[in-house]
């Protein structure tokens, strides 16, 4: 089984059939035949009793999963207070993470398994975009016309909101109203819709060539606001999710924003929650930087 997400396709095979499906909820939607090489091989597997975790700690999120080295693997354990002590999930990838294995517990995947699900498969994603990929932002991705406008921010910045107003007028598909991917193809940068979503649970696998980035700030009157690239830059990495136990993934992640904010417009979106934030951008030429 294979789902593909930006780009990046992901093969998971199980040790006992009856876990199948390993995908569900909104990943299903990216699903897709076994048509080429995986960027990243998974096999899943089913344990009465999770290995207990000697490793060195390299970031605990604390929360729902710790990152740890062992023995020169990633092994990342994904953790529950609702299924007590032991992690009811644990991941060894190698460190380019172009294989690993999974383990499941058993006594919680009893039948069908929704194996990546959260946290795992966005930690996987995120590890795979930190290696030369592209970068994931908090956001809300509109295609119009074949093109696409990206909408960033922070919980409650209206991320939601906006993706709603353009639904209402009709004629466009939100990607994501919560995490998006960019990415350069070819030369050309590219957003990608997420299985992610947020409160309009909008999530899809379509992609477009991106035209403008908006960063969101709610204020009594709707304006489009330029602003230097290094300053873009720095909101857009504030609204990224850094690999803080990877600089090498950190690092490529600020080149990455620096190459797109000079190279696609990214301005500061001051808006109020009506249909006015779509004029404001809606058709308007792709300005200078």
């Amino acid at each position: 089984m294979q789902i593909r997400i930006a780009g990046m396709t992901i093969a998971l095979s199980a040790t006992d059939p009856s876990l199948t499906p390993l995908f569900a909820g909104a990943a299903v939607r990216f699903a897709v035949p076994a048509d080429r090489a995986p960027d990243v091989d998974i096999l899943v597997e089913r344990s009465a009793v999770m290995p207990r975790r000697s490793s060195e700690l390299l970031f605990d999120s604390g929360g729902a999963w710790v990152v740890s080295d062992d023995d020169g693997r990633y092994r990342i354990d994904c953790t529950s207070p609702v299924y007590g002590d032991q992690p009811y999930k644990v991941a060894w990838f190698d460190r380019s993470f172009r294989s690993g294995r999974l383990l499941l517990r058993a006594d919680i995947f009893e039948g069908e398994a929704d194996a990546l699900g959260y946290p795992l498969d966005e930690v996987l994603i995120a590890n795979l975009l930190g290696r030369g990929r592209g970068v994931e932002l908090h956001g809300c991705g509109v295609i119009e016309g074949g093109r696409g406008r990206l909408f960033v921010g922070q919980s409650g910045a209206g991320k939601t909101t906006t993706a709603r107003l353009w639904l209402a007028r009709g004629g466009v598909e939100v990607v994501s109203d919560d995490r998006v991917i960019v990415r350069q193809i070819d030369g050309e940068w590219r957003m990608f819709g997420t299985p992610w979503h947020g409160e309009a649970e909008l999530s899809s696998p379509a992609s477009a060539p991106l035209d403008a980035i908006y960063l969101l700030q709610q204020a009594p009157a709707t304006r489009v606001v330029k602003i230097s690239p290094a300053e873009a830059a720095a909101r857009l990495f504030g609204c990224t999710f850094p690999l803080f136990y990877d600089p090498q993934a950190i690092d490529f992640a600020l080149q990455c924003l620096d190459r797109i904010v000079n190279d696609v417009p990214v301005r500061v979106l001051e808006f109020t929650a009506d249909a006015s934030v779509i004029e404001a951008v809606s058709n308007r030429p792709a300005m200078p930087q």
